[in-house]
């Protein structure tokens, strides 16, 4: 009985013996992931981080073009501003209002950037009332390369010779 004892023992004790060609014996507790498992994941982990690589630049691009259209949108209200505040006699004058003008813009302090084109074309309204002849109207285009691509942008608005204010059809 003793004898029978000592084999169970030994039994549930021992380690089972390892050749060179064998791997090694794990026990219960011990947990590890195989080389499959592991290459799979380094995979994948690389497949998220180039994903997420091409979603930042993406995204940094859109804010770019997106700035470059609010600044181009800026440009033409403060061109169409500066009409507003003119007499109509400056108004009517086609050498006062600059045909093109240039306008640089950058958001890394100066060192790079996009210059906007732009032009100012000021011509007779179109309209056929009687008060016709006090109406001008006025154009301003920008046009700008952003990232190898042409960009425009234009607006237009009507000028009366006595105001807003001071309209008298």
């Amino acid at each position: 009985m003793a004898k029978k004892r000592f084999e169970r023992i030994v039994k549930l004790h021992s380690i089972p013996m390892r050749t060179a060609w064998s791997a090694p014996a794990r026990r219960p507790n011990q947990r590890a992931f195989t080389l499959a498992e592991v290459i799979i994941a380094v995979m994948v982990l690389g497949i998220l981080i180039t994903a997420l690589y091409g979603a930042f630049s993406f995204g940094f691009t859109v804010v770019r073009v997106n700035q470059e259209s609010v600044r181009a949108d800026q440009i033409l209200v403060e061109q169409l501003e500066q009409v507003r505040y003119y007499d109509w006699a400056l108004v009517t004058n086609t050498a006062f209002i600059p045909s093109n003008f240039n306008v640089p813009f950058s958001t890394l302090g100066g060192t790079q950037g996009v210059t906007y084109s732009g032009s100012t074309s000021v011509s007779n309204a179109p309209v056929t009332e009687s008060y016709g002849n006090t109406l001008r109207q006025v154009t301003v285009s920008v046009s700008w390369v952003s990232s190898g691509q042409p960009r425009t942008r234009s607006m237009t608005t009507l000028v009366s010779q006595n105001g807003i204010s001071n309209f008298r059809p």
